[in-house]
Formats: structure tokens, C-alpha cells, sequence
């Protein structure tokens, strides 16, 4: 029988009150490299240009490094810098990892809910 709980994992990385890198970063990130376009990008996920300018900036003004650089071709496209795509690598990887734990976790957890919540 398939369980009728799921696991959600939201893990960031912050300084202060700043964060510097997210999930929503990455999703970010991973847009500008599919659509070579910070607006598209933007779109995608919902987000204004200007919130995605916004927390782009932040996040390059944080690291003291640019994640994005205009190509000199026309079209011009965003792309990814290389530091971009390690810090994306990583942080996906960390995540995936942290994800198997967490899921692990829960099912012990989920031992305790048996018999909880409403009939189906």
C-alpha cells in the first residue's frame, strides 16, 4: 500500500538575513542555462523580471562573483558561468542527498502515524 504522506525538503543557505543560495536560485539558474534568457527564465517560474534581477543580483553581490554573463553573439544569450554550474552541481547534489535522508527518516517517522488522519 502506497503511503498517503509525502516528504518536502526545503533546504537554502544563508548569511544573516541574506540568502545566498535556494532551491528557487537553482530553478532560476537552470532556466537561464534552458532559455538563455533571464526573462524567460523569469517566466517560467512565475516570477516578475524584476524579482528575478533582483535576487539574481543579490546572490552575485553576496558570492562577490557573476553565475551569468551576456554571450558577445547575437542573439545575445545569458549564460551560465562555470563557478555557476559547479555551485548548481553541488547544491543539487547536497539536496538529492539530504532528500534520500529525509525520506528515510520519515518513513520511521510515518510508523507513528499509523491508523491517523481520515478514512479514505
Amino acid at each position: 500500500m502506497k503511503s498517503k504522506y509525502d516528504v518536502g525538503l526545503s533546504v537554502w543557505l544563508h548569511t544573516g538575513s541574506e540568502t545566498i543560495f535556494c532551491q528557487g536560485r537553482a530553478l532560476l539558474l537552470e532556466g537561464i542555462e534552458e532559455h538563455g534568457s533571464l526573462r524567460q527564465a523569469a517566466k517560467s517560474l512565475g516570477m516578475s523580471y524584476r524579482a528575478a534581477w533582483g535576487k539574481l543580483k543579490k546572490t552575485q553581490d553576496i558570492l562577490g562573483f557573476d553565475l551569468v554573463v551576456l554571450s558577445g553573439e547575437q542573439p545575445r544569450r545569458y549564460e551560465l558561468t562555470s563557478r555557476a554550474r559547479e555551485i548548481l552541481n553541488a547544491f543539487n547534489s547536497w539536496r538529492n542527498r539530504m532528500k534520500t535522508i529525509a525520506g528515510k527518516e520519515a518513513r520511521e517517522l510515518q510508523e507513528l502515524f499509523k491508523g491517523a488522519g481520515p478514512e479514505k
